[in-house]
């Protein structure tokens, strides 16, 4: 019983995947052309140079979508927000809501952040921006650190704020980082997850070539058909508290 109240127990859940899992569907979809032009990128033949040999992904509706107000978040700042920063933000919410955890009962606990992150499609893409669309919020929209501590400062968290990433691990670490932080007291709640939005075409270049991605964009896992991967996107995240509390 001692072991067992020195454990982390989850209380709240809040994520936002694709569509299709109660219903037993495939996920997997043609990428549209609000992600990137998908017909100039793709091509069959994995042998052709800059081409991708899918055209499918797991996407989420609505993936920019952002009630920015609501986090009191100005219309000039939202505009440079990586995506992956506003799924976070509202996955967070919906984990202290799932917990029956008001935002004003949090604020100012030391509640800690941990979110495992590794995709930098948005920051990819603003490397091309014409220089004069560039303001004082590009930094902290782009910054892969500020994930976690946009999460930790929206919602007054005082507790230890990361962002990790150590490829598809990453979000498997930052709960193993969370449980550690807990149990060493340096918070008494913690918030942990990762997220991911695909909308960068060059990533599925790179995979192609090293023959790491499903043509069909699926996995197919110990399946004598498996052929790579598929991509998907997506945000999930826990709200752990010490089980003794």
């Amino acid at each position: 019983m001692e072991e067992a109240e020195d454990g982390v127990a989850v209380v709240g859940i809040g994520c936002n995947f694709p569509g299709g899992l109660v219903e037993g569907r495939n996920c997997s979809v043609p990428i549209p052309r609000e992600r990137f032009d998908i017909a100039s990128w793709y091509d069959p033949d994995d042998t052709k140079l800059g081409k991708s040999r899918t055209a499918k992904a797991a996407l989420i509706d609505g993936f920019n979508e952002f009630d920015h107000k609501f986090f009191g978040i100005s219309d000039s700042e939202v505009e440079q927000m990586d995506p992956q920063q506003k799924q976070l933000l509202q996955c967070v919410y919906r984990a202290l809501e799932n917990a029956g955890i008001p935002m004003e009962k949090a604020s100012g606990t030391r509640t800690g952040v941990f979110v495992g992150i590794m995709n930098r499609d948005y920051e990819t893409n603003a490397a091309h921006v014409h220089p004069t669309v560039i303001n004082h919020w590009t930094g902290t929209g782009l910054a892969m650190s500020i994930a976690a501590n946009r999460v930790s400062y929206i919602f007054n968290f005082t507790g230890p704020s990361l962002s990790i990433d150590c490829a598809c691990s990453s979000s498997l670490v930052a709960l193993h980082l969370a449980c550690q932080s807990i149990k060493q007291g340096e918070c008494k709640m913690a918030v942990c997850g990762g997220v991911n939005c695909i909308i960068e075409p060059r990533v599925f270049v790179a995979l192609s070539k090293a023959k790491m991605i499903s043509p069909e964009g699926t996995s197919k896992p110990f399946s004598s058909r498996a052929d790579g991967y598929g991509r998907g996107e997506g945000c999930g995240v826990v709200l752990l508290k010490p089980l003794r509390e």
